[in-house]
């Protein structure tokens, strides 16, 4: 009974990390910074989560819908407080990556492998340990399983869970990383685009050139042709 209570904790324990957000904390209005996803707390109690869009010095424009591009437009004397991440991903550009851009991109792929790989390895050791603490409880078969199966079920549980974090982080850096990759194929081919522009237009400058120097030419020579006949 014991060990079935334990695997069905492991699935609640991935998942909870999965959909875990990253720490906040308090930050003044001063850093709240465009791009950024913070938790901002009115005045009148209204509290929202939502990515900064804009930043003048008496409003946050909020963009509080994922789903929706809707700008909510918040008047920094309304605001009571702020919360944000203690630290920010960043662009190829050194621009704060959205938080939802990065969900979007992210997979838990990792989270799920480092999770069963975390429980698996755990679950032996910590199985391996309480078995040496129910052999130390002699005198009590009861409390010496209960010991055992405790200290497997902490040791499982804290090991998956310090292993889903490294999953978690893992799969937020291939995220990152994706991004900036296609910032950077995407700023490659815009550059591509606009020499062939360039290019097409020297082709077009060039063209027009050669059409004026031939209209030129055929000027002179009938120019040519016709003091040849007032001559004669």
């Amino acid at each position: 009974m014991r060990k079935r209570h334990l695997f069905s904790v492991m699935p609640v324990v991935i998942l909870l990390i999965a959909a875990g957000c990253a720490k906040r904390i308090a930050i003044s209005y001063e850093q709240a910074k465009p791009e950024a996803l913070v938790e901002i707390k009115t005045k009148s109690g209204k509290t929202g989560e939502g990515i900064i869009r804009a930043k003048k010095p008496s409003f946050l424009a909020m963009q509080f819908n994922k789903n929706s591009n809707k700008l909510t437009k918040i008047k920094r004397n309304n605001i009571y407080s702020i919360s944000g991440q203690k630290k920010y991903a960043y662009d190829s550009q050194g621009k704060i990556l959205s938080e939802w851009e990065i969900d979007k991109n992210k997979t838990n792929k990792n989270v799920y492998l480092y999770s069963l790989g975390g429980a698996g390895l755990s679950f032996g050791v910590s199985f391996f340990l309480g078995t040496l603490i129910n052999r130390g409880i002699e005198d009590d078969v009861d409390k010496g399983e209960t010991a055992m199966w405790a200290t497997t079920a902490i040791g499982t549980t804290v090991g998956t869970l310090l292993f889903a974090k490294k999953g978690a982080k893992r799969d937020r850096t291939i995220a990152i990383n994706q991004i900036r990759e296609q910032q950077i194929k995407l700023a490659k081919e815009r550059v591509e685009k606009e020499k062939l522009k360039q290019r097409k237009i020297q082709q077009e400058l060039e063209k027009i050139k050669y059409e004026r120097i031939k209209q030129n030419e055929e000027m002179k020579s009938l120019k040519k042709k016709a003091d040849n006949n007032k001559r004669k």
